[in-house]
Formats: structure tokens, C-alpha cells, sequence
């Protein structure tokens, strides 16, 4: 094999260099299978996890909550 880099560490280390600009992603993992997978912070993905329940519970809440709407041509 020659000293060149392969294609695939020379990839790598692109993305590492791009990954550089942005805190919220961790170093790139390459699969067996060939993939590379660019994971994103743990603690940030919690948060993201956490927003979502919540946003999910307030609206189950307010759904639920909904009044049956009198028709628009009611008269009181």
C-alpha cells in the first residue's frame, strides 16, 4: 500500500477540520460497514428529548382540555 492517505482518512479528517467550527457535534465514528456518524452532543440531545416531552404533554393537555365549539350561526 502506498503512504498516501485513503480516501476514506482523508475524508475523515475533512470532517474533523469542519467539525472544528461547531461545539455541538462530537468527533466523527466510522461503522465497520463504511458509515461515518457525526453524533451529536449527548447533553444537547437530552434537552432536545426533554423540550420535545413537554411540548407533547402541553399539547395532550390542551387538546383535551377544548371545549365543544357552539356553531358560529348560534344566537344567544
Amino acid at each position: 500500500m502506498s503512504n498516501e492517505l485513503t480516501q476514506e482518512e482523508r475524508l475523515v479528517a475533512k470532517v474533523k477540520s469542519l467539525l472544528a467550527e461547531f461545539d455541538d457535534y462530537q468527533s466523527p465514528i466510522i461503522r465497520a460497514d463504511g458509515d461515518i456518524v457525526i453524533p451529536l452532543d449527548p447533553i444537547l440531545k437530552k434537552n432536545r428529548d426533554a423540550q420535545k416531552g413537554l411540548a407533547e404533554a402541553i399539547s395532550s393537555m390542551m387538546n383535551g382540555d377544548m371545549r365543544r365549539r357552539r356553531s358560529s350561526a348560534w344566537v344567544e
